[in-house]
């Protein structure tokens, strides 16, 4: 508001007596044209700049920030490329507002140019180094040429400059999703909802990284939400997520009417018919279920998991041998198809051909060293497991040992806690190293600690992060920073939960048991060691609020004139 005011003052000072009606009228029309934008009468706010500008007279200073403004207007009107001349108009008058190329930046993306744009926001940045906006908008134009690291670094400078405002952490939290780093995605993501209960796009990406950590109870919630806010925006997506979340679960009825929701909207949705084939396969519907496959394999005759699907689906209904012919097509199709070797181990052993369904099982497990269910079976089976000839990454410790699941995707296992993958958060190109394992004790027994080294951040040195794993479920609960170069993270200990304070002064808590087991809490620390001339685009003051489910409101573009800075 003091800038605001002293630009006022300023341009008042500056205007001759003989002249000051006409200026007041200027200034009168643009606070009008002010107002309407708030209201969203956006032809209005066009209409009454328009009349501001052809009012002779009117200094470069005032004509730079009504250009601006009704360029935002425009914007809101969806008229860009108006929007975009006008701008040009206003740098062109006052070619040292930052703001301005932060707006021509914004509306540069939306025609789709998104190099450029960031030329604009570095600008809007150069000008003024504080201007949050200008990195939060220039973390998404990077993330739209999928440059996610840089995007990271851009949302995380935003985060530090506008701490309670949700659109930074909810980019930074999308960032994180885009390199796989889902445990760090949730965390900024919960953030981003925590400061705006109301974010429908953080709810949406926080139900995509919950539903790749497996958290699916929490991913369907996820989903709800932002259907509840935004109910047609990424409405297929989001009905398809919380469906395959269902499945997951096996709550049949919520999944098979997502899936059939999917398919309303989107008819020829072959995911959706496999998908909804195989949850109506595990809950013996095994005629309807055929119908599914088939209606994939009428669109494409070689969809290897069609076949392999609707082979396992007979087997189900107790036709092995007609299983057996599906199976086998699908294998024919893709001799190394992890899916449909296991699901021919399967029919082999319903028809008692032990040695056959072992060596199916062997193989399968080969193609994919982390898929469970051929290696419970071979268990099962008191058959050799074999021979793992991928070549670890580093030295093995406690019987830790880090492979490479795909180019530049990590995960450890081992051998003592069967089940537990854990995909092991990276920054930059370099590869984890295990740092230790240790496992608790006390009010804390039954977990683990697995420390690595994460890789490396621009500006902050190597990084240690710490996966928390609960031994006895074989669960992954968490993966919390531990050292960022020579910063420390908190590390706060209570007898059911665990809360961690990131170098940045970030908290995310972790529950470790369900409220009812809990006792006294035992701490300790785990180390010893802004706006256009009329108020545009301007900053506002957050609230908090409680972190309540909401339901619908208007959501889209156009609902608050301020959302101009953020996407």
């Amino acid at each position: 508001m003091r800038a605001k005011i002293v630009l006022l003052g300023a341009v008042m000072a500056t205007v001759a007596v003989g002249a000051a009606q006409a200026a007041d009228q200027v200034l009168l029309r643009a606070r009008e044209g002010a107002a309407a934008m708030l209201r969203g009468q956006y032809d209005r706010a066009v209409a009454l700049y328009d009349e501001a500008l052809g009012t002779p007279d009117v200094s470069k200073f005032v004509q730079a920030s009504i250009y601006s403004d009704r360029g935002v207007a425009k914007w809101h009107m969806k008229n860009t490329k108006e929007a975009i001349d006008d701008f040009n108009e206003s740098i062109q008058l006052a070619p040292d507002n930052a703001i301005v190329y932060n707006n021509r930046g914004n509306a540069l993306m939306d025609l789709g140019h998104p190099e450029e744009a960031i030329k604009d926001f570095d600008r809007a940045i150069a000008l003024d180094p504080s201007y949050g906006a200008a990195y939060n908008n220039r973390g998404n134009a990077y993330a739209s040429l999928q440059n996610y690291d840089a995007a990271f670094q851009s949302f995380r400078k935003a985060t530090a400059l506008l701490s309670t405002t949700a659109a930074p952490y909810n980019g930074r939290g999308r960032a994180h999703a885009e390199r796989e780093r889902y445990h760090a995605a949730v965390r900024d993501l919960s953030r981003a909802i925590k400061l705006d209960p109301r974010s429908a796009a953080a709810y949406r990406n926080r139900a995509t990284a919950n539903f790749a950590l497996g958290k699916y109870s929490a991913a369907a919630e996820d989903a709800t939400q932002a259907l509840d806010l935004e109910p047609e925006h990424d409405k297929a997506k989001l009905l398809m997520l919380r469906a395959r979340s269902y499945a997951a679960e096996d709550a049949f009825r919520e999944g098979i009417a997502d899936f059939d929701k999917v398919l309303d909207i989107e008819p020829d949705n072959l995911d959706a018919f496999t998908e909804r084939g195989e949850l109506l396969a595990k809950n013996k519907r095994y005629d309807a279920a055929i119908r599914d496959f088939n209606k994939v394999l009428e669109v494409e005759p070689k969809n290897v998991k069609a076949y392999a699907l609707r082979g396992e689906t007979k087997m189900f209904d107790r036709r092995p041998d007609e299983g057996y012919i599906d199976a086998n097509i699908a294998i024919l199709l893709a001799p190394d198809d992890p899916l449909a070797l296991r699901i021919r181990g399967n029919i082999y052993e319903a028809q008692k051909r032990t040695e056959n369904a072992i060596a199916d099982y062997q193989k399968a497990l080969t193609e994919d060293p982390f898929q469970e269910e051929s290696r419970a079976a071979l268990e099962r089976l008191g058959a050799p497991m074999p021979v793992d000839t991928r070549t670890p990454v580093g030295p093995a410790v406690a019987g830790w040992v880090i492979n490479e699941k795909a180019p530049g995707r990590f995960a450890a296992t081992n051998p003592d806690y069967r089940g537990v993958s854990v995909d092991m958060e990276m920054f930059g190109d370099g590869q984890p190293k295990i740092l230790s394992w240790d496992q608790l004790k006390g009010a804390q027994s039954g977990f683990g600690l697995l420390k690595y080294y994460a890789g490396s951040a621009s500006g902050e040195g190597q990084l240690e992060y710490v996966a928390v794993v609960d031994t006895k479920k074989r669960q992954v609960l968490s993966i919390e920073p531990e050292r960022w170069g020579d910063k420390s993270a908190i590390w706060t200990w209570k007898t059911a939960s665990l809360s961690v304070t990131d170098p940045d002064g970030n908290i995310s808590d972790v529950e470790l048991r369900p409220e009812r087991d809990r006792a006294v809490p035992v701490a300790r620390r785990r180390h010893d060691d802004e706006g256009g001339f009329f108020g545009f685009a301007q900053q506002q003051p957050q609230r908090k609020t409680n972190r309540k489910r909401t339901r619908r409101n208007s959501g889209g573009q156009n609902s608050n004139p301020l959302g101009w800075l953020f996407r």
